[in-house]
């Protein structure tokens, strides 16, 4: 999204206004945009199967976590790598 130069002091204008506690719909508008391009640039869009849904399902209201294996593996560490970390 390529904004002019009368767009981005607009943005910055209604961004200070903002932080007064005052708001603007076009900074709001942007924000959200770009919040939403970070979801899903980092996750990607996926689709999802009812299967995946029940899956979750079962732990909606319960104290109880999944477990999932791969992060309580110790995957250990190279000697390179041992003495960054010393």
């Amino acid at each position: 999204m390529e904004l002019t130069q009368s767009e981005r002091l607009a943005l910055i204008k209604n961004a200070h206004l903002a932080t007064q506690g005052t708001s603007n719909a076009l900074v709001d508008n942007f924000v959200e945009e770009v919040k939403t391009e970070e979801v899903i640039v980092e996750n990607g869009l996926f689709n999802v199967a009812n299967y995946d849904i029940e899956d979750e399902k079962q732990f909606l209201h319960s104290d109880v976590a999944e477990d999932i294996d791969e992060e309580d593996q110790d995957i250990g560490v190279s000697d390179q790598m041992k003495g960054v970390y010393k």
